[in-house]
């Protein structure tokens, strides 16, 4: 999707400019958020996604597992909405094509030997206040065909400030003659009124395809962040974790910390072919995010588990997402 999304933005973006004088689409830039706006920031360790291709869960003193794994969810959550996001900053940073009182659009335009044609239109409501569309349809197709792949709205406190909501349609966008794999829908909410407030993202996906049992799954993912303090990261999905089986269990998992480094994720998985019903899994990470406590329901001391709570600082307590 995210070669197919930057094809389409060469296409819009590449019309022929003739005049001069102001820019009209400038109070239209303003208009919709920026990938910066709904990133997820997580202490980063380069190690922790590279590493030596191998997996070492529940050893003292190694990368912690589960630091691996909400970083790597992070940038997955970030690389779908930084896609599009992307993509209408590109377009937009050109004039648009028309200008009439509250509505700026740029295109329809179709690159040279594409098969798809792009409109990306941006309508001012209020003071401050936008919304959105990115449409796309096959080149032969009449301009009735445009179908919705993002649409939103955004309210601007300032440049890549603000709040708002968008969906970003990957069912719509597989119908166009060119498209990636993705399949299902993302929705976002988001909130970063200035620089230094409270960061609050909810992304919600729907249906999306989940590589490792190619079924169709739900995802829920909330994030918090205090500038400079450090946040916390939960999601929530139902499928087929244990294997052999074929019954569904619910994983969560909250990740807590702080703006140095160190953190604690509490996970709990239920139902299925879970032993006892729920399960549930704490551990804790150094600034170098190292793992030094590891508590999980299903081991004990002598077959894996480690460490003290107090090695958790100030999440000694153990939090888990609904």
């Amino acid at each position: 999707m995210k070669r197919v999304m930057m094809a389409a933005a060469a296409a819009v973006v590449g019309l022929t400019l003739t005049g001069c004088g102001v820019d009209a689409g400038e109070p239209f830039r303003k208009g919709f958020p920026r990938a910066d706006t709904v990133k997820l920031n997580l202490p980063e360790n380069a190690r922790a996604l590279t590493g030596d291709g191998q997996r070492r869960d529940g050893l003292e003193g190694q990368t912690a597992e589960f630091y691996k794994v909400t970083r790597g969810v992070t940038v997955l959550v970030n690389g779908a909405g930084g896609a599009v996001l992307n993509l209408v900053e590109e377009i937009a940073k050109y004039p648009p094509t028309s200008v009439n009182q509250n509505v700026a659009v740029w295109g329809p335009h179709t690159e040279a030997l594409s098969p798809n044609t792009y409109r990306f239109t941006v309508t001012r409501v209020a003071d401050n206040q936008f919304e959105y569309l990115l449409e796309g349809k096959g080149k032969t197709e009449a301009d009735s065909a445009f179908r919705t792949v993002l649409a939103g709205s955004h309210v601007t406190t300032g440049d890549k400030l603000g709040s708002g909501t968008f969906l970003l349609d990957w069912d719509q966008a597989k119908t166009l003659p060119e498209h990636g794999k993705e399949v299902g829908k993302a929705s976002y909410v988001y909130s970063k009124q200035t620089a230094a407030a409270d960061v609050a993202i909810d992304a919600r996906f729907e249906k999306v395809m989940d590589d490792e049992t190619q079924m169709l799954t739900d995802v829920n993912y909330k994030y918090r962040e205090t500038p400079n303090m450090g946040g916390s990261f939960e999601f929530r999905q139902n499928k087929n974790f244990i294997t052999p089986g074929a019954a569904i269990e619910t994983l969560t998992v909250k990740s807590r910390w702080v703006q140095a480094g160190a953190g604690r994720s509490d996970v709990r998985i239920s139902g299925g072919d879970v032993v006892g019903g729920t399960a549930t899994v704490s551990e804790c990470w150094d600034n170098g995010f190292a793992s030094r406590y590891l508590d999980a329901s299903f081991l004990t001391a002598q077959t894996g588990n480690y460490g003290q709570a107090s090695a958790c600082g100030s999440f000694t307590t153990a939090e888990y997402a609904p």
